[in-house]
């Protein structure tokens, strides 16, 4: 720790203030002395800033701690209705709108239609009227509101709340949380949409304890999000992450984002639904996922053929992110994973086969079905992560 931090009581302060919250958080209820153990603070520092984080309301007292000889001792929890958040996920033709509590719970849902019209100030019209009404239908005191997330696929530059680049709305460079707050009179922040799940598998999921993991979506399109040393790697100005845009094949298809070969284009789900109908009839031919999958359960050779074939590919894919990086956790997730065995199996093969000599010897892989309200719940995230962040990154001191 430098001699900054050594000499500036206010930061150390801070800085166990949120040892205190983030324990909490990550292992649930526990004693002072418990807190005092995992924590290594002092007894008196755990006594005193539990008091202030009881007094104002983020900790709760409630219930008995295992007995163990002596006292029992009443265990501390986060109060969920100590703040709240909103969450909203932009796709291609819906924006889905969640506001839950400090526990990630959603409170209220909402599944709104994309406007038509992409232009920026109709969509920030959507976006905040969607928040209102959200709010106000909750009945949850708009005071309580931290704050406001957003879920955007493409680059964005988080620090500065841009959206670089919106390969479904072709917005470039749109300074959309500035945009959102001047109208909502909250903080907003940011964030490319595999990173807020991400973020919130780190916060509320299977990887509250780990130090280094991925998350990789696969649906419409497929995307990665990173946690290195317990921090989100957003990359040079929030860039990173697109696994599916890698060179699968040069000579390959042409991608949505309009070079040829990349991965998404062989393994994401519209391709999938394109190599099953290229040898059907339109009236055949399937429009969805679910309609590929229906026609797998049926015995259909081919579309079997293209979900094992996404999976083989998508495998090799995810196989060079072990071989870079060797994660301790990967969570593959996104609407895509319904497809189960038929692509998941593949997957997993694949990833065995093409992973470097023993580097996923000790790499678990969870594989978990993402809905709206994930998706939803990810991007109220970013509201968290900021609650929860640590006082080191607010002071511009590396941690």
């Amino acid at each position: 720790m430098s001699t900054f931090v050594r000499g500036n009581k206010d930061l150390i302060k801070a800085i166990n203030r949120n040892l205190i919250l983030n324990t909490v958080r990550r292992h649930g209820a526990l004693s002072r002395t418990q807190l005092t153990e995992i924590s290594r603070l002092s007894v008196g520092a755990v006594s005193q800033i539990t008091q202030e984080l009881i007094r104002e309301a983020w900790l709760l007292e409630g219930g008995e701690g295992d007995y163990t000889g002596g006292r029992r001792q009443t265990l501390l929890r986060l109060n969920p209705d100590a703040g709240c958040a909103i969450g909203l996920k932009l796709m291609e033709h819906r924006i889905v709108c969640a506001l839950t509590d400090l526990e990630s719970k959603v409170l209220r849902y909402q599944d709104l239609p994309m406007p038509d019209d992409h232009d920026p100030v109709t969509i920030v019209t959507a976006l905040t009227e969607a928040v209102e009404t959200t709010v106000s239908a909750s009945g949850v005191d708009r005071r309580k509101l931290l704050g406001v997330g957003v879920g955007v696929a493409g680059v964005t530059y988080p620090q500065t709340g841009v959206v670089h680049y919106s390969p479904y709305l072709g917005w470039r460079d749109l300074p959309l949380a500035e945009l959102m707050r001047v109208r909502l009179h909250l903080p907003v922040y940011i964030e490319n949409d595999v990173n807020t799940l991400t973020l919130s598998e780190q916060l509320f999921g299977a990887g509250r304890h780990i130090e280094n993991f991925v998350v990789v979506t696969v649906g419409r399109g497929i995307g990665m999000g990173m946690v290195l040393k317990h921090q989100l790697y957003q990359g040079a100005k929030g860039g990173m992450g697109e696994l599916g845009h890698i060179t699968f094949d040069a000579a390959g298809p042409m991608c949505s984002c309009g070079k040829r070969g990349c991965l998404e284009a062989f393994a994401a789900d519209p391709a999938v639904i394109a190599y099953v109908r290229h040898s059907r009839s339109a009236q055949d031919a399937p429009r969805t996922l679910e309609d590929v999958i229906a026609l797998a359960d049926g015995g259909d050779a081919l579309a079997r053929a293209a979900l094992r074939r996404s999976g083989e590919i998508l495998g090799i894919g995810i196989s060079t992110i072990v071989n870079l990086l060797c994660p301790s956790l990967i969570i593959v997730s996104g609407e895509g994973v319904i497809a189960g065995d038929y692509r998941i199996a593949p997957m997993l093969d694949a990833l065995q086969a093409h992973t470097f000599n023993g580097l996923m010897d000790d790499v678990q892989v969870i594989v978990e079905a993402t809905d709206d309200h994930a998706w939803a719940r990810g991007s109220a995230s970013l509201v968290m992560g900021k609650l929860f962040e640590s006082p080191l990154i607010e002071a511009g001191i590396a941690v």
